[in-house]
C-alpha cells in the first residue's frame, strides 16, 4: 500500500521584475483578490480541465467547497501517451487494454489558504507513494495568470524546509530514519525474478532503526538543516540513489514522521499516520482536511503568519466572484 503523506508549499505574488511580495487580498491595488482568482481558475479546471500536451497530463478539479479565506479541493491528475495492459491480480486474467488515449486519473485532496492582509498563503496537497499534483498545478495556474495579470508573478513554491525541521527535531528524538527509493534497482529486481511492473512501482527502502529506549544521532540531519551538506549526501548508499529520507521522531509520546526529497529546494512532506485509514486503506475527506489544517498551523510562523491568520477568518464572500472564471491559455499563447 502507497504511503500517503501532506506537502506544503507556499503562495506569493509579486511585480514582474520585482520581488516584493504584495498583500493577496488586493495585490493589483484595484481591489482583486488572489482568492478570487485562485477560485476561478480552480472552477475552470471543474468545467474545462487543463491539457497539458507537452507533459501528457490532464488536470482537472472537483468538489470544490468555499470556508471562509480557505478552499477544499479535489484535484484530479492524469496521463496519457502510453499503451499497456490491465490484468487481475494474482490470476492474471487480460481485463483492459489502455490505448495511447486513454488518461488514468487520481485524485488529490488540497487546501488552500489565502489569510487576508497577508503577504504569504499555503497550499497543502496529498501525495500518494511519490505522486501528486505541484507540477501541473503549478504550470496551468502560472500560464492562465500570466496570460491574464501580465505585469505579476504568482508562484507556488516549496517550503524552506529548515524551520520546520528544526523546531522537529529540536523538540523530539530520531527512533528510525528510512531511506525510500521509488524504483527497485535492477540487481535486485533480478536477483528476486520481479517483473516490470514491480520494478517500476515498486519501492526499495533502508531501515536504520535506534535500539530499544534509545535514539539515533541528529549530527548528519542537522548539517542537512543548517546547510552545511546536501540532502543529496544523505539519498545515496552502497551505490543505490534514493529518493526520500524519512525521519521517524518520538516528541513526548507522539510520533511524527516528515520526509525530505532530493532537489534544489527540497520538498519536505509530513506523512498521514497509518491509524487514521479506514479498513480499506482510504482516508476520509474530513481526516485530511483535519491533519492538514494541523500542519498548516505548525508551520505559520515559518512564513511569517500567525497561527489566527491561517485558522479560518471570518469573510463573506461576494457573490459576484462566482461568475469569475481564470482561463488556462493553449500552449502557444503561454509564457515561453
Amino acid at each position: 500500500m502507497a504511503e500517503r503523506s501532506i506537502a506544503a508549499y507556499k503562495i506569493v505574488v509579486h511585480r514582474r521584475q520585482k520581488k516584493e511580495y504584495l498583500p493577496l487580498d488586493n495585490f493589483t491595488e484595484s481591489g482583486i483578490d488572489l482568492l478570487q482568482v485562485f477560485h476561478g481558475y480552480l472552477t475552470f479546471l471543474q468545467e474545462e480541465g487543463f491539457d497539458d500536451s507537452d507533459n501528457d497530463t490532464v488536470l482537472r478539479s472537483h468538489e470544490i467547497s468555499r470556508h471562509h479565506r480557505h478552499i477544499r479541493v479535489t484535484l484530479a491528475r492524469g496521463e496519457y501517451g502510453v499503451r499497456s495492459q490491465f490484468e487481475e491480480r494474482g490470476s492474471g486474467a487480460p481485463r483492459f487494454n489502455r490505448e495511447r488515449t486513454d488518461v488514468e486519473m487520481r485524485n488529490f485532496r488540497s487546501l488552500l489558504i489565502l489569510p487576508k492582509g497577508r503577504e504569504v498563503g499555503l497550499f497543502l496537497t496529498e501525495r500518494v507513494g511519490n505522486r501528486g499534483v505541484y507540477t501541473a498545478f503549478s504550470t496551468g495556474l502560472r500560464r492562465a495568470f500570466r496570460k491574464s495579470f501580465p505585469e505579476y508573478v504568482v508562484e507556488v513554491n516549496n517550503l524552506a524546509p529548515e524551520a520546520a525541521l528544526a523546531r522537529i527535531l529540536d523538540q523530539g528524538e530520531i527512533k528510525k530514519i528510512r531511506l525510500v527509493r521509488n524504483q527497485i534497482p535492477g540487481d535486485i529486481a533480478d536477483q528476486y525474478d520481479l517483473g516490470q511492473h514491480e520494478r517500476e512501482l515498486g519501492t526499495f527502502e533502508t531501515v536504520i532503526s535506534a535500539p530499544r529506549r534509545r535514539f539515533l544521532p541528529k549530527k548528519a540531519i542537522a548539517k542537512v538543516i543548517s546547510g552545511d551538506a546536501q540532502v543529496s549526501s544523505l539519498l545515496e548508499w552502497q551505490e543505490v540513489n534514493y529518493d526520500d529520507l524519512r525521519l521517524e521522531v518520538q516528541v513526548g509520546r507522539l510520533s511524527k514522521t516528515v520526509s525530505v526529497s532530493s532537489g534544489k529546494t527540497p520538498l519536505v512532506t509530513f506523512d498521514i499516520d497509518q491509524e487514521l485509514l479506514d479498513p480499506e486503506g482510504d482516508l476520509a475527506d474530513d481526516v485530511f482536511y483535519r491533519e492538514a489544517l494541523k500542519i498548516a498551523v505548525e508551520l505559520a510562523e515559518d512564513v511569517s503568519l500567525t497561527r489566527t491568520s491561517v485558522a479560518e477568518q471570518q469573510f463573506s464572500w461576494p457573490t459576484s466572484w462566482n461568475d469569475y472564471r481564470l482561463e488556462v491559455p493553449p500552449s502557444e499563447d503561454a509564457e515561453p
